[in-house]
């Protein structure tokens, strides 16, 4: 490694770091109900999902008792 990658570095990470520190901190609060709105549509998608799989089982096993009978 030379020492002008290692100069080059040292000066985009201080760049990077002076501009997340100009970033209004406002920005960085997080609205709780935004969350819990996304916590609530992913589980009702997993209890859909669920009782899709379920009722697709029971519909299996009801027509696979239909044909051996």
């Amino acid at each position: 490694m030379s020492i002008e990658s290692l100069n080059s570095r040292t000066a985009t990470s201080e760049t990077y770091s002076s501009d997340i520190s100009k970033k209004n901190p406002s920005t960085r609060k997080v609205n709780i109900d935004v969350l819990k709105k996304r916590v609530f549509e992913e589980k009702k998608r997993e209890r859909f999902q669920n009782r899709v799989l379920i009722t697709m089982f029971c519909l299996s096993i009801a027509l696979l008792g239909y044909i051996v009978v």
